[in-house]
């Protein structure tokens, strides 16, 4: 009679680890240590999604988490209007790069949303996705491109989603 438990068991706590984990992805495509002591500007990310200024949401999110890190970053994130003000995605960033180079910045952040909302139904799961990629200013070179996607309960908001994506998301800074 034990026996036949034993398999039971190891199914039922297999399954709580699965539910007590949620739904995250996180992709890096460069793993790389980024030097603590440079100068890094952020720019407002690029909105893909339906909801208003989801990028200037996650761009000021993340602004928050690298200060946390200590790092020196400056702000270049506009106002709800600065995306679409602009022609089109690559004149935007090159007004941000050279805003930046101006500023002394040695790295600039970049980023895109692509989801941004709570799904439909009972719960109303918050649902995030985005990615942030970091550009050496000197020569243009992308140092590191990451990318997040992370679903959670309905107790949790989606700026705490994003923090937590964030917060995995971001490269290892060092002095």
């Amino acid at each position: 009679m034990i026996q036949h438990k034993k398999p039971i068991l190891i199914l039922l706590l297999l399954f709580t680890v699965l539910i007590a984990t949620g739904c995250s992805s996180i992709v890096n495509k460069k793993n790389i240590i980024l030097p603590l002591d440079k100068k890094y500007a952020i720019s407002s990310f690029w909105n893909y999604t339906e909801t208003p200024m989801a990028g200037l949401r996650a761009a000021t999110i993340m602004e928050s988490v690298l200060a946390q890190k200590n790092i020196h970053i400056t702000s270049l994130i506009g106002g709800g209007d600065e995306l679409t003000l602009s022609s089109t995605k690559s004149s935007f960033l090159e007004k941000k790069r050279a805003k930046a180079k101006a500023l002394g910045a040695d790295y600039l952040i970049i980023g895109n949303v692509q989801e941004w909302r709570y799904k439909t139904g009972i719960d109303g799961e918050p649902v995030v996705s985005y990615g942030i990629k970091i550009i050496n200013l000197k020569d243009n070179s992308t140092v590191f491109n990451g990318l997040g996607a992370k679903s959670a309960w309905g107790h949790k908001s989606i700026s705490i989603v994003a923090q937590e994506i964030a917060k995995e998301l971001t490269p290892q800074f060092v002095k």
